[in-house]
This record gives structure tokens, sequence and C-alpha cells, in this order.
């Protein structure tokens, strides 16, 4: 879905929150949102998942100070590309690390492929990939691929998210698909969010077909063709911690050689009610820890 040039796209957009059935707070003059989550009798503020961004980082610091009482903790996780760093993040959250790092392809370098992703792509069975701004209209058939994701990963935790849901992310200011197709049989969909110089891969899923003909190789080449006159770098995303060498981060891997952090940050707003819900924190570094063990797979 196109926007205009001073329209929050992606993830810095209520309407991203709105598509996850979130309620959008809009964090100051940052141009970014945080949304409000129930926690028993108590609330606290995070931003969007996977990554928080926003149009102005410099407005940041007096946002995060200027919060409204309320609120037990904030919790964010840092866009790779945001110009602060870890050591301007630190001044702002009393707890910045480092989360992931996360695969770029730099679109003005040449390419880094991996002797095994080029191997991939020259053995690829022929398919037609169409790439554009994403249309609403093709949300049921998002939902069905994204289902066949879910069983497969056994994914049971906000990332499962509904028909609904994946729906609405089809209409995002800044949101392009690439899908793959074998005739009229649908094989995979990538959904990608835009934002100014960068491109996010936001979800991708794909049929059982589209797994055995590993067409993810081919849908992110072509992908690559269509992004590089529209932004400067794609940024592939994280995997979880251990997963060096193994699925998911061997194929992101395997594109570039580049990789930039993304911070965890966090804040208590209320100490009291922090250490009500948290008594054994110590016990975890998970922040905030009351949420320790919210994604399960």
């Amino acid at each position: 879905m196109s926007s205009t040039s001073n329209e929050p796209c992606g993830y810095a957009s209520a309407a991203y929150l709105r598509a996850l059935g979130q309620v959008p707070l809009p964090l100051g003059a940052t141009g970014g949102h945080l949304t409000v989550r129930p926690f028993g009798t108590q609330t606290d503020l995070a931003g969007p998942y996977p990554i928080f961004t926003c149009q102005n980082w410099s407005a940041l610091a007096g946002a995060v100070e200027t919060l409204p009482p309320g609120p037990v903790t904030l919790t964010l996780v840092a866009d790779p590309f945001n110009p602060l760093g870890d050591v301007g993040l630190s001044k702002i959250f009393p707890l910045c690390r480092k989360l992931h790092d996360h695969w770029v392809i730099d679109l003005s370098a040449l390419p880094s492929l991996s002797r095994h992703h080029a191997q991939k792509l020259r053995r690829a069975k022929p398919l037609r990939i169409e790439a554009g701004p994403a249309d609403p209209t093709f949300g049921p058939a998002w939902a069905g691929l994204y289902a066949n994701l879910i069983e497969r990963k056994d994914i049971r935790d906000a990332r499962a998210f509904s028909p609904e849901n994946l729906s609405a992310q089809l209409s995002v200011p800044g949101a392009h698909l690439v899908t793959g197709w074998d005739g009229e049989t649908l094989l995979g969909a990538d959904l990608y969010y835009l934002d100014g110089a960068q491109a996010f891969a936001h979800l991708s899923a794909y049929a059982p077909e589209g797994y055995a003909r590993s067409v993810s190789y081919p849908m992110l080449a072509a992908a690559v063709d269509y992004l590089k006159p529209r932004v400067s770098v794609i940024d592939l995303g994280g995997a979880p911690a251990g997963a060096a060498g193994q699925g998911i981060a061997a194929f992101k891997a395997g594109w570039t050689l580049q990789t930039r952090p993304s911070f965890l940050c966090g804040k208590v707003l209320d100490p009291a009610a922090y250490a009500s819900l948290s008594p054994d924190a110590g016990a975890t570094d998970y922040f905030p820890a009351y949420r320790a063990g919210e994604f399960k797979s």
C-alpha cells in the first residue's frame, strides 16, 4: 500500500498496531507509537513487535521522560538503523542491551551470496514471481499460507496472528508483497514494509509445496531486484539466540555478510509495582521479568 512521504510507514505507523488488534499510543513528537498492554490489574507499555522505529529519534528522550503515570514498565526493541546507537539509547533507558544481529542486504554493493545459496538459485525450478504494493484482497490467501506456518512451527504465542490481523497487515502504509506461483497455485508470499530508505522483511509463509521446492530462494532474489530502485537496504531481521548456522539464521546469512544489532530497551516506570509483580526478578534476565516466557516457540 502506498503512502505519502510524511506518513509513518510500517512499524512506525498507528495502522500497524491496529492491524495487530492493539490500540496505538503516539510517543510524543517521535512519530512512532507504543501500545498499552494489560497485565492483571496493571498495564505496561511496549513498542510494536518486532521492532520500534520512528521518524524523529531526537525526540525520544523527551517523549520517554514525559510519559503519563500509570504503566509499570516500558519495553521496546530499537530499530537497527536508529541514529542513537547503544550509547544514545542507554542515556534514555536504564536497560539497553544487544538483542539480535539483523542481517542486512546493502543494495548499493555487490551481492554476497554463499555458494549454497547460489546453487539453490541455479537449481530452482521455474515459477512465476509477482511483486508490488500489497493488495488487501490477498488477505484470505495470505492467512491460509500463514496458517501452514503456525502449524509447521507450532507457534502458540503472540506471533500466531489471526486471519483478521494478517489481512489488516496488508493495508499498513508501506506494505509490499512478493508472491511465488506455479501456474495458478500459490506457493509462498513475503511481506515487506518499506520505510524511507529501508525495507523490513516482516513475515514470510509458504505452502507445503513451496517449502519442498525451496521457493524462498528465488523469491528473495526477486525481492532484491524489485526493491533495489526503491530503498537502499533490506533488513532481513534476526534469529533466536543459539540459532547461528541453523535454519532461518543460515538462510539469512547466506545472502549477506553485513549485520546490524538491535537493542532491547527497558525502563521501570513504577518501581513499587514492578517489585510487587516481579519478586524474583533476579532469577531471569528477561524484561519485564513478570512477562518471562511470553514467547514460547
